[in-house]
């Protein structure tokens, strides 16, 4: 258990070795206590509270990008070309960036209330694979608490197509104030 906290809803295995089943928390004698549906439905309430405060928090980002360009055109109007496309895409490309990085900790404290990690660095990395998609291959959570991986990973999915469509936008935006990139409006 790590020094930091850890909450339980119920006494279930812990450890690197431990797997996601939920069969075996529920019949093995050897230690292992019945996680019954009603903790199942507290994790998921959780796992959707951290999806909803991420998803609010990229979105104040989003927004303060859409502003950021909005005072960068407003003060250099004649920036064209290079000069327009470099740093309204540094800006934003730092933002969203930074917007990630936090969801990934918000995401790091709430695995780390249920999983069995020692080290801040160990949990601040398995947050990142698995909010990346990448994945580690070890399973630091046990049922009922495992659900949370796979949603902190459908939120990293979809937080990197909200990046996508946001960073299009702003250069499509660009490239509409040129005749020549007609193809992009």
């Amino acid at each position: 258990m790590a020094a930091w906290g850890r909450l339980a809803l119920d006494r279930v295995p812990v450890g690197p070795s431990a797997q996601c089943d939920d069969r075996r928390a529920r019949s093995d004698p050897q230690g292992f206590h019945r996680v019954n549906d009603y903790h199942a439905c507290i994790v998921f309430a959780v796992g959707m509270a951290a999806i909803g405060a991420c998803l609010a928090l990229h979105s104040f980002f989003m927004f303060l990008v859409l502003e950021a360009q909005m005072v960068f055109r407003l003060r250099y109007p004649r920036a064209r070309a290079a000069w327009l496309v470099i740093p309204s895409m540094l800006m934003a490309g730092t933002l969203l960036v930074v917007s990630c990085f936090l969801q990934i900790g918000l995401w790091a404290i709430v695995l780390g209330a249920y999983g069995s990690f020692e080290l801040m660095s160990d949990l601040l990395y398995f947050s990142g694979t698995t909010f990346t998609t990448l994945g580690t291959g070890k399973h630091g959570l046990v049922a009922p608490y495992c659900v949370l991986e796979p949603m902190e990973a459908t939120n990293g999915i979809l937080v990197a197509g909200l990046n996508a469509a946001l960073l299009y936008a702003i250069l499509a935006n660009i490239a509409r104030q040129r005749n020549k990139y007609d193809i992009f409006g």
